[in-house]
């Protein structure tokens, strides 16, 4: 499709011009709408992509511009894009025209000789150097010739179309009426090489390299002191400059001789004996013949940071070239966490694939929009959420495009959210708990079963609600034929009955009793009915019940889903879970052969999950341990494999022509709608049901696909019937406006020239002077959030005041269901960088919190299943306390491992003293043990009376203990306990309380003076350590759960934090029990922290977001999205730049937080 001037291309480019015809393509000049700025964009020949090998070869040509990235002399590709199934190249728009054209109009002779060799070295120099550059990136241009040198107004020149010289070859001759000075089939004859010549006739064994290069680029020079093109053919190079010397018509400007022996290097037969880099030379040459030295700096190539960075992924993924875009992707996001482009596009382009959740897309593009000023945020939100159907889409989309009218994209989306179906469904409420549900093909007609017995037959559309029956034995499964006339209905016991539906009775024929039935199923016609039996095997009928086929072998486990094709000549049969065979198979009907099979892959637990369509066209597995699986039952083979994430699932329907997959579980299990291809969430329904969130009881999907129906367990029944999210908008790719090349590479100079500046400042201990340079960076565009900046902002963190947030963004996130202890144990190293997980099987994994990588797994070893962790001895040793009674120590350092045991009984807890060297060991038999940790010595050793330790806690200094003892009564749990403060150098405690609770928290002050208790009371006491007395006591709102906190400190213990009323959590002062700050949180908060210095704390609420607070002013900083379940526990790095959170469903998401510091001067 040819371009005019003035058309409106893919809604962002407006046609200004068609400004180049030649051997490769056409070249348009476009107006990017939304950046308004020209772009070149450069379209093959039809004949160059007409075929599969010529458009890899284009693609892969002009890949190679694409990875060539800046540089002020070369003229920069912003992107590949396919557009009408053509791949183009976009590449910045040079305004001054060619360098051919210059020659040939005249205008680079302008002003006189002088001017005109002064303009004609400097255009030499410039591009030569634009050469060394792809030179040195191992790209050779093989098509250098003027009318691929573009030039700028001020002069500045650029070489343009790298590799393209290589997508113009065809096997086919070239055309006799193409001029020399045009391209084609790799070559322009009158600029090519002596390699070229040869290769162009017929030896292929000439290697072209760099030198090749440097033939054609002497010619050009030669051209512009010649005012025409020297020769027709370029091998001829020598023998046209010595043509043109003895011509009557002497060259448009005269050639110096220095010049021309460097033309003669050039020119020489052996590549070898060219010169690598002429530009050194001609610099030389310049300041010899201008009188001056030449005026521009040699430049480098530009660092692309992460604009360029995420423009170049997107055009290698548009290439086909995936891993490598993903590769930039990541580069892009370490260079600024929060880029928004980056983030959006990687963060599509991962949910697309199915490797990421759509929620934990919108969580990282809520924060990284919260992170910065970037307009477009909520467009690219608004984008996604429609792509998502969610209905937060609507607002997003209005505030984009109320910001910006003339965004296209913003104006796009809009309309396609105004024109969505609406998202209307329908409830109705049973007396009894729907178990069993059905729908015809086109999803208008519901068919559900519940446990009293009754059958309804519903279309929500008409709001038409018939009672089949009302009372009987349960319904356990029915099925519904394409029309929605006829079913059949399965009930305990084995009772199979037969219904015409539209007439609302049972059939003319006799029910059918078979044992052990557990599926059934009816053709499309509704002339067949099937029977899927516990034990495996499968019964056909006709639906009069005139005729019955042979028994199908089936499995040789019980039958979980079973389907018909629309004439019934097919039956798709699933055995899976723990009491199948780990198969899904296809079977003819007419000759009882099984036709196709797909099994559980080899070593599997039998805990997969699987439906089969009700047009017995699809089936879908989702294996432990391995990927979900989509099998065509036409084609008898797996269409697609792809990870998933589905844990607790109970129910799951499969339907349509390009299927959609429903899940369904427990309460706590989200109801989601997949594509079972990619395994991507198309959409998560739990805001779109009744609330609170119920159980669901039974599941389906219409035949065609755009219809769900759900059994939820509300104490009688509810049905709900909701539309499927179908394709339709898909959020269009965020490019980031290019930035010249000469202005990139002067930011990254000056960047460098900063940071540099910076580490100075930090090595000579100037930090205030530190401080005051990095905050030059807020005004880089592009380097707020560079690796470098939030490296010396860290390195600032302990010489001043916690100031502004940068930025807080997710680093990576692990799924450790059947892996986690539950709860979840959780341990992170002061420094951050180093974390501690514990399995339920008793390993210990260590990772590193930045990059997710497992660093090493202690074995099981002597210990149990681990219930607490914490890092000792300056982070190099880990303290495992184990539900088997034991301390394992383990180094980090040698992976040398030892465990501690009390002779007496079980250790029930255990505490640490300031700086890690101590441990105060508890045991279920009274027994109090201090050690020390790098010798295992026994320091002190005391009993604390009858009862079992329930916690302890040890001073900072480590010579006083505190515990709380209790004994557990046969009846009620544990009895009331005794609360003991012991000097460890005394034979008696100091002082003992009776009554306390056996659940106490026990935490003494920053000076060891204090010791804070917690109880169930739901009084939080500071008591004076010498005296027993009371200090101040403050009102906790509830007491605490098991998996909770009823008060959180800084890690200096100076700053607490507790639950208030009205959803609060107050942050005191230790020393003073003063409540110093009262933060508002959404919801009344289960999980708190406080940072290091209690500046900032982090709350969590339900299975909600954990969200940052600024203590000070009560401001919410960031949300950090991305848990499904109940946050269990938030542990933060010492200087607050690392946090991990993990919740009740084992999910551990690790996160960086990004500050700045006021340093006093």
């Amino acid at each position: 499709m040819e371009w005019s001037p003035g058309e409106i291309v893919d809604g962002r480019y407006r046609v200004i011009e068609a400004v180049h015809a030649g051997g490769m393509g056409v070249v348009h000049r476009v107006r990017h709408l939304g950046w308004q700025v020209d772009l070149a964009v450069k379209t093959p020949r039809p004949e160059l992509v007409r075929t599969a090998r010529g458009r890899d070869n284009f693609v892969t040509e002009a890949g190679a511009w694409v990875e060539l990235g800046l540089h002020p002399h070369t003229v920069s590709c912003a992107y590949v894009r396919t557009l009408d199934d053509v791949p183009r190249v976009f590449t910045e728009w040079v305004s001054g025209g060619s360098l051919a054209e210059g020659v040939r109009s005249g205008r680079l002779y302008e002003n006189g000789a002088e001017a005109a060799l002064e303009r004609i070295l400097d255009i030499a120099i410039q591009t030569a150097w634009g050469l060394a550059h792809a030179h040195a990136t191992g790209l050779v241009h093989r098509d250098v010739k003027p009318a691929n040198v573009m030039l700028e107004p001020d002069g500045t020149a650029k070489v343009t179309d790298f590799g393209l010289a290589r997508a113009t070859i065809l096997d086919e001759p070239r055309p006799a009426s193409l001029p020399p000075t045009t391209s084609h089939g790799g070559l322009t004859p009158a600029y090519c090489s002596p390699e070229q010549a040869a290769i162009a006739y017929g030896d292929s064994g000439v290697p072209l390299t760099t030198a090749t290069d440097i033939w054609s680029w002497g010619l050009s020079v030669l051209e512009m002191f010649a005012g025409r093109h020297p020769t027709r053919y370029g091998q001829a190079a020598r023998e046209a400059l010595d043509a043109l010397l003895d011509s009557d018509s002497p060259p448009r400007v005269a050639i110096p001789p220095a010049v021309l022996t460097e033309l003669r290097r050039c020119f020489a037969d052996e590549p070898a004996d060219r010169p690598a880099e002429p530009a050194a030379a001609f610099t030389e040459i310049y300041a010899e013949l201008v009188g001056r030295p030449y005026p521009r700096p040699r430049p480098r190539a530009a660092d692309l940071i992460s604009d360029g960075l995420s423009n170049h992924a997107l055009s290698l993924l548009d290439l086909g070239r995936t891993e490598e875009a993903e590769d930039l992707w990541r580069r892009a996001v370490g260079s600024d966490p929060q880029h928004l482009p980056a983030v959006y596009n990687f963060g599509l382009h991962r949910w697309r694939s199915g490797r990421q959740s759509g929620e934990q897309l919108v969580s990282e593009l809520e924060s990284a929009r919260a992170s910065g000023a970037d307009p477009r945020g909520a467009f690219l939100l608004g984008a996604v959420q429609l792509e998502r159907h969610d209905d937060s889409a609507g607002d997003l989309l209005r505030a984009a495009h109320a910001a910006d009218p003339s965004d296209t994209d913003a104006a796009e989306a809009l309309a396609a959210w105004t024109a969505r179906t609406p998202d209307t469904g329908a409830v109705l409420d049973r007396d009894g708990e729907i178990d069993a549900i059905a729908l015809s093909g086109g999803g208008d007609l519901v068919l559900a079963g519940d446990r009293q017995g009754g059958l309804v037959r519903w279309a929500p559309g008409d709001r038409e609600v018939r009672t089949l029956t009302r009372l009987g034995r349960p319904v356990s499964a029915v099925a519904l034929d394409d029309a929605g006339r006829h079913s059949v209905v399965l009930r305990r016991g084995g009772r199979i009955e037969f219904w015409e539906v539209a007439a609302g009775k049972p059939m003319p024929v006799p029910w059918v009793q078979v044992t052990g039935i557990g599926a059934v199923a009816i053709s499309g016609d509704g002339r067949r009915y099937a029977a899927g039996h516990d034990n495996g095997t499968i019964h056909v009928w006709q639906s009069d019940l005139s005729a019955a086929c042979d028994p199908l072998p089936g499995h040789r486990g019980r039958i979980t889903s079973l389907s018909l094709n629309a004439d019934g000549s097919r039956v798709l049969s699933a055995s899976l879970g723990r009491d199948g065979d780990g198969s899904i198979r296809s079977w003819d009907v007419a000759t009882g052969s099984l036709r196709h099979e797909v099994r559980r892959p080899a070593g599997a637990l039998p805990l997969d999950l699987g439906a089969t369509a009700p047009d017995a066209r699809w089936a879908v597995a989702a294996w432990r341990d391995g990927p979900l699986v989509l099998w065509d039952a036409d084609l008898g083979e797996v269409v697609s494999e792809a990870s998933h994430r589905l844990r607790h699932i109970q129910h799951m329907a499969l339907a349509g022509p390009e299927p959609v997959l429903l899940t369904a579980g427990d309460s706590g299990t989200p109801i989601q709608v997949l594509d079972p291809r990619s395994g991507r969430v198309l959409r998560a329904l739990g805001p779109d049901l009744p609330r609170p969130p119920r159980p669901t009881s039974a599941a389906a999907v219409s035949g065609d696909g755009r219809t769900l129906a759900l059994g939820l367990e509300t104490g009688r029944g509810r049905l709900v019937v909701r539309p499927t999210p179908v394709p339709g908008y898909r959020a269009p790719w965020c490019y980031a406006r290019p930035r010249p090349a000469a202005d990139v590479s002067r930011a990254g100079d000056e960047f460098t020239e900063l940071l540099d500046r910076v580490d100075r400042h930090l090595t000579a201990e100037r930090w205030a002077e530190a401080a005051a340079s990095l905050r030059s960076a807020r005004q880089m565009p592009g380097y707020l959030r560079h690796p470098r900046v939030r490296s010396a902002w860290r390195r600032l963190s302990g010489h001043g005041r916690r100031a502004a947030s940068i930025g807080a963004w997710p680093l990576w996130s692990l799924d450790g269901h059947g892996a986690f202890t539950q709860p979840p144990t959780l341990a992170m190293r002061a420094d951050g960088r180093i974390m501690a997980t514990g399995r339920w099987t008793g390993e210990i994994d260590v990772w590193d919190p930045f990059t997710g990588d497992r660093l090493h797994t202690f074995d099981r070893g002597e210990g149990g299943m681990p219930r607490e962790i914490a890092f000792a001895r300056g982070g190099t040793q880990l303290i495992v306390l184990t539900n088997a009674g034991t301390v394992r120590r383990l180094r980090l350092t040698d992976g040398c491992k030892k465990i501690f045991t009390s002779e007496l009984g079980e250790i029930t807890a255990f505490a640490l003293d300031a700086s890690g060297e101590r441990i105060l060991l508890g045991d279920d038999r009274g027994g109090l043990r201090l050690r020390d940790l790098a010798t295992g010595v026994i320091l002190a050793e005391r009993h604390a009376g009858p009862g079992s330790i329930r916690t302890v806690a040890l001073s900072p200094d480590g010579r006083t203990a505190a515990c709380v003892s209790a004994t557990l009564s046969g009846t009620v749990g544990w009895d009331p306990g005794r609360l003991l403060t012991w000097p460890l150098d005394a034979g008696r405690p100091s002082w003992t309380q009776h009554g306390r609770s056996s659940e106490e928290q026990l935490t003494f002050g920053p000076d060891g003076n204090l010791l804070f208790t917690v109880a169930a009371s739901m009084v939080l006491c500071a008591w004076e350590v010498a005296s027993g007395q009371r200090r101040h006591g403050l009102r906790v709102h509830r007491a605490a759960a098991w998996y909770e906190s009823t008060a959180a400190f800084s890690p200096d213990v100076r700053w607490g934090a507790f639950p208030g009323e009205d959803s609060t959590l107050r942050v005191f002062e230790t020393t003073t029990g003063a409540v110093r700050h009262t933060l508002t949180v959404p919801e009344e908060p289960s999980v708190y922290a406080l940072g290091p210095d209690g500046s900032f704390a982090f709350t969590a609420s339900g299975g909600g977001p954990v969200r940052l607070w600024d203590v000070p002013s009560g401001r919410c900083l960031r949300t950090l999205e991305g848990h499904d379940a109940l946050v269990h526990r938030i542990a933060c790095s010492r200087d607050g730049t690392r946090v991990a959170t993990v919740d009740l469903g084992s999910g551990l998401r690790v996160w960086e937080l990004a500050w700045e510091h006021d340093i006093d001067d």
